[in-house]
């Protein structure tokens, strides 16, 4: 079984201590297993790359991209590390709410419908890459610098958003606060245990199946039973009370329990949360609707294309576009 890490942040910085600290608990909690990780911003990504063979036979992102420059190209080798991992543990800074988007880039580069499990088992069979197919655990460190959580209430969402095609089971997840200068986690104990517990974590669910896999991490009041966040939207379209879980879409209600508390109750099996299968085949159901629907007026989608291409907007060029 092998765990691959993937750091977002600078050389020897917090977030890729951490990711040490888990990879090398992982490996002495069970000898059998094996680690390696990636350094995420040294990742080499043409401009507007051409695209890649995609393990699920088709890839809808395809058509947004154009000819590629002539930079090294690493997608390929990257996206191969992560189909052969039986689990993926993401360690990443915190800008603006968010991870690093230098994550964000290398996951829309070969992730998303590209490594949509679902697509390919629903759409296209036997062109499944059977690596997709196989049990596979998650587990996200994120760090910042604020000592307050209000700076990081998108960091674990977004991070389970670039994830989530996969269909691998979350076991664990954390923030490390006040970390401002790189390298100060050094001086948390308490955080560097806290990133080897989580490698335990995953070394004792590593092989599991999607259903048997526990998540083991902290758990916080009210928290979605999918993605283990509390982060509620209001869906009063939907009933009285309604509400939706932001990070992955399952369905509930507020209620008040018998000491006046206000707390959510969530559906266990959700046909909406996109960490489920029934979820994610409903998302499937879903694209694949429109494409149906729109194939018939391909020839007036191309007209428009051509008439707005025709229509001239002064647009900036860069040092790189002038070459």
């Amino acid at each position: 079984m092998h765990i691959l890490g993937l750091a977002n942040g600078t050389p020897s910085g917090n977030s890729e201590i951490l990711l040490k600290a888990a990879l090398t608990a992982a490996t002495e909690s069970d000898s059998t297993i094996t680690t390696s990780w990636i350094h995420v911003p040294s990742i080499s990504i043409p401009t507007n790359p051409v695209p890649l063979d995609s393990p699920v036979g088709f890839d809808l992102a395809s058509k947004l991209n154009v000819a590629s420059n002539n930079a090294p190209d690493d997608r390929a080798a990257v996206r191969e590390a992560i189909l052969d991992a039986d689990a993926i543990l993401v360690s990443t800074p915190t800008y603006s709410h968010q991870p690093l988007g230098t994550l964000k880039l290398l996951m829309d580069r070969i992730g998303g419908p590209a490594l949509d499990v679902t697509f390919g088992k629903t759409f296209n069979p036997d062109k499944l890459d059977p690596r997709l197919s196989k049990p596979r655990v998650l587990a996200f460190i994120a760090v910042g610098g604020s000592s307050t959580p209000d700076q990081f209430t998108m960091v674990l969402p977004s991070l389970h958003l670039l994830f989530y095609a996969l269909h691998a089971r979350i076991v664990d997840q954390f923030i490390g606060q006040d970390l401002g200068t790189s390298g100060a986690v050094c001086l948390h104990d308490d955080l560097i245990s806290r990133a080897q517990r989580m490698g335990k974590n995953l070394a004792s669910e590593i092989g599991k199946a999607y259903d048997d896999a526990q998540y083991l991490g902290d758990k916080e009041d009210g928290a979605c039973p999918h993605c283990h966040l509390a982060k509620i939207e209001l869906l009063p379209e939907h009933g009285k009370n309604a509400i939706g879980c932001t990070t992955c879409g399952t369905r509930g209600s507020m209620t008040v329990n018998h000491d006046g508390d206000i707390l959510p109750a969530w559906e266990e099996e959700s046909q909406w949360s996109c960490l489920t299968w029934a979820g994610k085949l409903q998302h499937a159901k879903d694209i694949m609707s429109w494409a149906k629907r729109d194939a018939p007026r391909k020839a007036e989608v191309k007209e428009g294309q051509e008439n707005w291409k025709a229509v001239h907007v002064q647009q900036l060029i860069l040092p790189s576009q002038s070459m």
